[in-house]
Parts: C-alpha cells; sequence; structure tokens
C-alpha cells in the first residue's frame, strides 16, 4: 500500500466519523408551543400544582422533587404512578437556596417520575398527628 492511499484512507475514515456525528444523537426532545424559554430552543411555561421525582434515596428515605419548591416547609404529598396509583406520602424538607426540594419519604415507595401533589386539609391533618416533629407535644 502507498504511501498516497494510505493519506487517502485515514483522510475519508476521518471524514466518515465527522459525519456520522453531525447526524445528532439518539435523544428524544419534546417541546410544546414556539416562545422561547430562557436558552431553550422552543416552549411554553405552565404552571403546574403537581411536583415529579427526580431522584430517590432509598437508605435514606429521601426524595428529590422538581417543581415543589412553592409547597410550603412540612406539607404532605401523595404521590402517583403513570397509571394514578397511589403509592406514597412524603413531607417536605425546607427549601435551600439553590437546587431541588427534598421531602421525607414517610410511606410507602415513590419511583422516579412518579407525581406528587399536596394531600386534603383533613388527610393532612390526620397525617400531622402520625407524623410529628421532634419536641412536638
Amino acid at each position: 500500500m502507498s504511501l498516497q492511499s494510505l493519506a487517502s484512507l485515514v483522510s475519508s475514515l476521518v471524514l466518515l466519523s465527522l459525519f456520522a456525528g453531525c447526524a445528532g444523537s439518539g435523544e428524544v426532545r419534546v417541546k410544546e408551543g414556539t416562545e422561547t424559554i430562557g436558552s431553550a430552543p422552543t416552549g411554553r411555561v405552565f404552571v403546574t400544582s403537581e411536583a415529579t421525582i427526580v431522584h430517590v434515596d432509598e437508605i435514606e428515605r429521601l426524595a428529590t422533587l422538581r417543581n415543589a419548591r412553592s409547597f410550603a416547609t412540612g406539607t404532605f404529598l401523595q404521590t402517583t404512578d403513570r397509571e394514578g396509583n397511589k403509592n406514597a406520602i412524603l413531607k417536605t424538607r425546607e427549601n435551600r437556596e439553590v437546587g431541588l426540594r427534598t421531602a421525607d419519604i414517610l410511606e410507602g415507595e415513590p419511583k422516579i417520575n412518579d407525581r406528587a401533589a399536596p394531600v386534603s386539609a383533613s388527610e393532612a391533618a390526620r397525617l400531622q398527628k402520625i407524623y410529628r416533629e421532634p419536641g412536638e407535644e
């Protein structure tokens, strides 16, 4: 194999790898609407009364929630899976200055992508009697 044909082969392989990289990734991007939001190319801001679980620490019994910063500290949340089955009770912790909201897992086994919404006032009163803060009488 001559030096010229070897150089052509290497150049062809480099170009082929560059074109393969331009084909894009296999990621799925979900967009709604045409309005620009921050650095996102398109989309629409929408208000929701539910949070989404993005991480579960089964050892520490903690769940990390997206869209939960508006809930008051100590709010009891009921989680549901995609089919609408109730699967856990959470209680929000204090908001951190930055980052996502965390909540204690009181009952059940929540999973990532489950939805969490505040319980009714009567259910919150019932849960408050069961799950008191340390030092409460």
